[in-house]
């Protein structure tokens, strides 16, 4: 999964999210695009969490193992 935010609002805030996959539970968080969830593994995405934060703020929670490839 990859999001991210377009136009004057991607100049002043970053968007973070992170993917539960069904297995493996919640990956850390990305942001401004960068892959998130599962590769290669076959597993579902159960659930998505966004949070839209000031530019350059610190990320929410841990960033490690936000895309894990199978």
């Amino acid at each position: 999964m990859r999001i991210r935010l377009t136009g004057e609002l991607a100049d002043h805030f970053d968007v973070w999210y992170r993917v539960h996959s069904r297995k493996v539970g919640w990956g850390g968080w990305a942001k401004n695009g960068a892959d998130a969830g599962t590769a290669n593994m076959s597993l579902r995405a159960e659930a998505i969490e966004v949070v839209i934060l000031s530019k350059d703020a610190a990320a929410p929670g841990p960033t490690e193992d936000a895309l894990r490839v199978g």
